[in-house]
This record gives structure tokens, sequence and C-alpha cells, in this order.
């Protein structure tokens, strides 16, 4: 994923840095000022009551202000210098971003976990596998309270004794290689 976020990063970066220097030069720099001057002010509104009550409040507020004025002067150089395709470019660049594939993957494990609920000695070793990414993601979200992560430490404990019962000699390779965040994981075979 590491790759993934600085490929998309830099040609989001090309894209954008280069129709807003075109709207500037074409429309003025001012307009696109007040534009994401605005969208800061609102952006800073919208972080103050969406962290309310949060103990990180202001790095919170300060990270909404910045990330609206600069989606919004993307979008507005986007949609001046390329009409309708820069919308759907823009679109685009939302839709791929590595935070939407994040959680697009994560309602997506999720779901796919409903399914396969259950003893882990009913499960068939593709579930086991999918129950394990899961809980990890789960284990890895900042807001997950601490009772939920015990329940999930001791829920991937019977995973990974079930997986290293179902197949002893590629269990030391895929455990090895099952870290979070490694792009060279490798699965136990099915039984």
């Amino acid at each position: 994923m590491r790759i993934y976020r600085c490929l998309w990063f830099t040609a989001t970066a090309v894209i954008v840095s280069s129709v807003a220097m075109f709207d500037v030069v074409a429309f003025g720099w001012l307009r696109l000022a007040v534009v994401g001057l605005v969208m800061a002010l609102f952006g800073w509104l919208l972080g103050f009551v969406l962290a309310e009550g949060r103990a990180d409040r202001w790095l919170w507020t300060r990270r909404v202000m910045v990330w609206s004025a600069f989606g919004a002067v993307a979008a507005d150089g986007l949609v001046m210098t390329l009409g309708r395709a820069g919308a759907v470019i823009g679109l685009v660049i939302l839709v791929t971003s590595p935070a939407a594939l994040r959680l697009i993957r994560g309602t997506v494990l999720r779901w796919s976990s409903r399914r396969t609920s259950g003893p882990p000695e009913m499960l068939a070793t593709r579930d086991l596998l999918r129950r394990w990414e899961w809980t990890t993601a789960e284990v890895a979200r900042a807001d997950t309270s601490m009772s939920r992560r015990l329940a999930l430490v001791e829920e991937r404990r019977m995973l990974l004794d079930e997986i290293q019962y179902r197949d002893p000699p590629h269990f030391d390779v895929w455990v090895a290689s099952a870290v979070p965040g490694r792009s060279d994981r490798q699965r136990p075979r099915h039984a």
C-alpha cells in the first residue's frame, strides 16, 4: 500500500498543481484564494463541531480546515480548467485515494466477517484467513476500545491455533509473512 500511496500522491499532486496554476493564470489568484479561505473557515467550523468531546479536538479541527481548503482549491481548479472532465477526474482521484480504498476494504471485511461467524474449527480455511485479516484491521483501528481489543486478541489466538492445526508445515512461513503492511504475504494451502 505504501507504493500505491506514493504513486497516488504524486499523480494527484501533478494533476492538481498543474490545473491550479492554469486556473491562477486564466482567472486570477484572488478568486482561488477566496474560495480556499471560505472553505478553510467552513472546514474549521465543521471540524470543531465533529471533534467535540475528543481530546485531540484542535488537531482534528486544523486537519479538516487544511483539507477543506485544499479540496476546494483542487475542485475549483479541475472544474474551471477542464469542465466536466475535471469533475470526473476529481471523482476518480477521490474514489482511488488510499483513505477511500481503506474504508472500502474495511467495509468489505466487516461484511464478509458477518458471514464467517462461528467457532474457528467450523470455518473453511478461506474464512479463517478472512477473519484473521478483519481482526487485524479491527485491532489496528484507533477507536477500538481496550475491552474489544482484548476480545479480538483472544479470537486471533484461536484463529492462529486452528490455522496451525490445519497446515503445520506452512504455518511458520505464513505467520512470518502475515505482518500487517507487508506486500509479500503468503497464504497457507487450503485444506
